[in-house]
């Protein structure tokens, strides 16, 4: 079933999945299946009538279809053999399911229509819905080929390589809009941002009634001269196996031919969608596959499946180049200024050093919540939230913390809204740069813990550079968990270590938790002494738990947006007044009373 949705809408896909060996060819036409068959729940109105009318019933069918995925994934089994073939392959292939999110949130929108006013909304959301699922079939390709890293790991270690995968994701998609014009108007939809449109002169009333103008075919082969530049600009990866190389070189080769086939009739994408030439689509894919014969017969090729995952087989920060080595440190560190006071005037409390926790973690909830009291969107809470956090890290180093580890976005986020999405991801680098500017610098060093995986090029970029510019900061530690979560970490780091146990890299006996540490997203990131949880709920949520084991809790009904760095001192100070054992002798004395909300010592 998947082989033929894939081969009846995937005219390139399918092609140049037959220049795969047979399982990642299976993997690819599971993956492509799966989001055919589910796209088309989406497109199908069925028997209802009137718009309104068919877009409930659309996302009815839709919902139920994510629903029972989600319990077929839970239980290991299932009656629809799509879903079936997708979790299978899943499984095999150790993918992530939260990037299906993603992909299922795009289908929502589709149900009832999207408009982007700029390109930079249309880039964005590709970045953040359509660039995920490319990248999870890129990661077959890098496994296949017998490399344990993720794509989006890879990209980071070169510079400006994320970039470039987001790049290639967007000729591919806008080269996809113009070919399936002639659907998307079948629908009511204009599959290009209005920036397009004004930039051509080109009416969207005239594009839905069908009518072809100059303005119009010149928009589309200047589009289409724009998704060419953009697959020129990212040329196929050098560090896969050659077949695998071959098949990547054929695929934008034929979408290469595709934009030049439809920048020859533009009038047509109006009213069918262009199929590629056979004569061209014979001189080009015949070869291919004898040459990607050729290679798999030269060099052996042995796949590997379930494979690391997440970011634990290249470090999160790139490694510092030798002449940035050979300058003294002194010489790097900038020059940082002392934190801003609170508007009250209020002074950090007096805590004796040695009943002073080491590392604080916090779960910043109630964003949401806090803005919907006030009649605002969500997306105003997490705004507002961002203005806690600058305070609660000014305060942090008043009292001389060390470490602060916030949960800013967990992998579970991926299944909010699309609108909450963009603007949980894009507060990050307006956060970073009002906490890392360059005027009034704290002595405070950022760091990443967290999975590349899904995450826009934007966030990756200032995510690194942030690290990268503060690495010599001596005072405050913060520890930004962004795309984390915590039993996917731990899962990582196993993976890659049986991965080297297995490659006679490490001797099994000799694994320990400090061993094991090693693997995890921020390898030295010490224990947390005091996690503390804002917005009522009393739970971790996945957060830190190899960390946190021996964690005092502290659970607020405070929102987060209303947490000021006095809360924070609040907590520092009951903390203080807690015995802390680890199953020995106390190492401070305290009263009875003074536990931190009634959570028993342990």
């Amino acid at each position: 079933m998947c082989r033929r949705a894939t081969r009846s809408t995937g005219e390139i896909e399918y092609a140049v999945s037959l220049l795969l060996p047979p399982p990642l060819r299976l993997a690819v036409w599971a993956l492509y299946g799966a989001v055919r068959a589910v796209d088309d729940l989406v497109d199908t109105v069925g028997a209802e009538t009137g718009e309104a009318v068919a877009g409930v019933g659309r996302a009815e069918r839709l919902e139920a279809w994510i629903a029972a995925f989600d319990a077929d994934l839970r239980e290991g089994a299932g009656s629809d053999p799509v879903r079936l073939a997708l979790i299978d392959t899943m499984l095999t292939w150790n993918l992530p399911p939260e990037f299906l999110h993603t992909l299922f949130e795009e289908l929502r929108q589709d149900v009832h229509g999207r408009h982007f006013a700029t390109w930079g909304e249309w880039r964005r959301y590709n970045g953040l819905v359509n660039t995920p699922l490319v990248l999870r079939t890129g990661s077959l390709l890098l496994r296949a080929a017998g490399l344990p890293a993720e794509p989006e790991a890879l990209a980071t270690a070169v510079p400006g390589a994320a970039a470039a995968w987001q790049t290639a994701v967007d000729a591919v998609y806008l080269t996809d809009a113009l070919v399936d014009f002639a659907e998307d108007l079948d629908r009511g939809h204009v599959p290009l941002p209005q920036e397009a449109l004004d930039e051509a002169g080109v009416r969207r009333a005239d594009l839905l009634k069908r009518r072809g103008t100059p303005a119009y075919e010149r928009m589309v082969r200047d589009l289409a001269d724009r998704a060419r530049s953009w697959f020129d600009r990212t040329p196929v990866p050098p560090v896969l196996h050659p077949a695998v190389g071959l098949a990547l070189g054929a695929y934008t080769d034929l979408y290469r031919l595709r934009l030049t086939t439809l920048a020859r009739d533009p009038a047509a994408l109006l009213h069918r969608r262009p199929a590629l030439p056979r004569p061209a689509r014979l001189r080009l894919l015949p070869a291919a596959r004898a040459r990607a014969a050729l290679a798999c017969s030269l060099y052996p090729f042995t796949v590997v499946t379930g494979s690391a995952t997440g970011s634990a087989a290249l470090p999160n920060s790139p490694a510092t180049g030798p002449a940035e080595e050979a300058r003294p440190r002194a010489a790097r560190r900038r020059p940082v200024a002392a934190p801003t006071p609170h508007p009250s005037g209020a002074r950090p409390p007096e805590v004796p050093a040695r009943a002073m926790p080491r590392h604080v973690a916090i779960v910043m909830d109630g964003n949401g919540r806090w803005a919907t009291a006030r009649g605002l969107p969500r997306t105003d809470g997490h705004r507002a939230g961002a203005d806690a956090l600058i305070d609660v890290v000014h305060g942090a180093l008043e009292i001389g913390l060390e470490y602060l580890s916030v949960y800013v976005f967990s992998t579970e986020n991926w299944k909010r809204p699309a609108e909450e999405l963009h603007s949980l991801l894009y507060e990050i680098p307006k956060f970073l740069r009002r906490l890392l500017d360059d005027c009034r610098p704290l002595n405070v060093r950022l760091r990443w813990a967290g999975q590349r995986s899904r995450m826009p090029a934007e966030v990756i970029d200032t995510l690194v550079e942030a690290e990268r510019t503060t690495r010599d900061c001596s005072g405050l530690t913060v520890t930004a968990c962004v795309n984390y979560g915590g039993r996917a970490e731990i899962t990582a780091a196993a993976a890659q270590l049986a991965h080297e146990a297995a490659a006679g890299e490490i001797d099994p006996a000799a694994v320990s938790e400090h061993a094991f540490a090693r693997y995890l997203h921020v390898p030295d990131l010490p224990d947390v002494d005091l996690l503390l949880r804002t917005g009522g709920d009393r739970r971790t949520s996945n957060f830190l738990p190899w960390q946190a084991t021996y964690a005092e809790l502290l659970f607020l009904d405070t929102c987060w947006p209303d947490f000021d760095r006095r809360d924070l001192w609040r907590a520092i100070e009951q903390y203080a007044h807690r015995t802390r054992r680890y199953g020995t002798v106390p190492r401070i004395r305290t009263r009875p009373h003074d536990d931190l909300a009634g959570v028993p010592a342990p």
